[in-house]
């Protein structure tokens, strides 16, 4: 029986921390290197998530919370999801389970739905309602779903990566901490792999005739954001955590991670796959947002970080020193991102568009209108950030013709749990 990949590396660490000699060590690691899958995909990119990507096609998982025993935030951000589609003509497809299916019913046949297209999809156990995460939609239309690894080998892997990386940002006990503590810092992105939502989204592609592929590196779709440069050859933005996380488990460099994905998806070349630091967020699609033509917004928290220090000048105790040791680490990934866009040949313009769970406005979706605009959906805000944003989108940047914002309320709850409109939706093209 052949060794399983956690297996491979519970042994390498052991040869490791022990008197083993080079040449079995690496015999070891050519063993991992071996475990790489062949390609499993259809080599057909992604849909795009900027207005290029001429979205129609919204999916969405509905589930029972497990936190908000009302149920409002979901059927609320169901609500809005479906008011949404219905006015701009366009697609909704649910994934849910048995057990709420008739609540789901029941709502979407109430008048102000009348007409509304919308498909269910009843998967074998309940879903995660991070719909953006365990499946890409590609563009000649087949599935490709994330490949599960062992939950420790990924933890330990993705940690490795901010370990190597992260260096000198902070004090060597501030990072032990920031790695220890993830929750409390930057969360790591590895919930997908621990919800196996992959699983159903593969069974109901399935039972559907859908042709259904594997991603071979670890990338939670949030991390992953496809789009095209200024000339409109395509291109993918990569987290570095899911870079250095594929790369450990399978003991190979970074420009291997970037091979495989460009035969995964169809590139040419491993220049069109960028790899982007995690700009203080665990997923790129909640501190920057990719509005096309090679244009890039990135998150700001300079000024975020000036009152934050003043705060612990002033006030200084542990809470407000911890506050602004956070912001310092996440001005500083912020900075790295934009370098590492600005290298890639992308240009990138710095504005303030999120503040925690109060709001958001990176993380949505773009799509197409019956009418032929594009549209972007996200979080809602305070009336003020919502006009600001909305300006920006519309007037400076000339991107869409309106912005729709969720419920202020309804966002801030979702926010609270790590994620927003952009996570729960996944975009595709009929």
């Amino acid at each position: 029986m052949q060794p399983s990949l956690a297996g491979l590396h519970e042994r390498l660490r052991s040869l490791e921390n022990g008197d083993a000699d080079g040449q079995e060590i690496e015999s070891i690691k050519e063993q991992i290197r071996t475990q790489l899958p062949a390609v499993g995909t259809a080599r057909s990119l992604p849909q795009k998530k900027t207005p290029s990507g001429r979205t129609n096609v919204l999916h969405m998982n509905y589930m029972h919370s497990q936190t908000d025993p009302s149920g409002e935030t979901e059927i609320e951000h169901l609500r809005f999801f479906a008011r949404t589609v219905k006015e701009l003509g366009l697609r909704l497809e649910i994934l849910t389970d048995e057990g709420c299916r008739e609540e789901l019913e029941q709502e979407l046949s109430k008048e102000s739905f009348k007409a509304l297209d919308y498909t269910l999809v009843i998967a074998q156990k309940p879903v995660s309602k991070w719909a953006e995460d365990s499946v890409e939609y590609l563009q000649n239309g087949q599935v490709a779903v994330l490949s599960l690894f062992d939950d420790d080998l990924l933890e330990l892997a993705m940690k490795a990566g901010r370990q190597e990386r992260w260096q000198g940002k902070v004090s060597p006990e501030t990072l032990a901490e920031v790695l220890r503590d993830d929750h409390l810092w930057i969360l790591l992105g590895t919930r997908v792999n621990a919800l196996k939502t992959s699983l159903e989204r593969e069974y109901a592609a399935q039972v559907r005739g859908q042709q259904v592929g594997y991603i071979r590196a670890y990338i939670e779709g949030g991390n992953m954001i496809t789009g095209e440069d200024a000339v409109g050859n395509p291109v993918i933005l990569i987290g570095k955590d899911a870079i250095a996380s594929t790369a450990y488990m399978y003991q190979i460099d970074d420009d291997d991670v970037r091979r495989i994905l460009c035969e995964d998806f169809g590139l040419e070349s491993i220049e069109q796959v960028i790899c982007v630091e995690q700009p203080g967020k665990f997923h790129l699609d909640m501190g920057m947002l990719f509005i096309g033509k090679g244009v890039v917004i990135v998150n700001d928290s300079r000024k975020a970080l000036k009152d934050a220090i003043e705060m612990a000048e002033l006030a200084p105790c542990l809470t407000t020193e911890r506050m602004a040791a956070k912001l310092q680490l996440q001005c500083s990934l912020e900075d790295d991102a934009a370098k590492d866009l600005q290298t890639a040949g992308l240009q990138v313009w710095r504005e303030k568009l999120e503040d925690n769970v109060f709001y958001n406005f990176f993380n949505g979706e773009f799509v197409e209108g019956a009418d032929g605009f594009s549209y972007y959906i996200t979080n809602g805000g305070l009336q003020d950030q919502e006009e600001r944003f909305e300006a920006l989108m519309i007037q400076e940047w000339n991107v869409v013709k309106k912005v729709f914002f969720s419920p202020q309320d309804t966002a801030q709850r979702g926010l609270q749990e790590r994620g927003g409109v952009g996570c729960r939706l996944k975009g595709a093209r009929l």
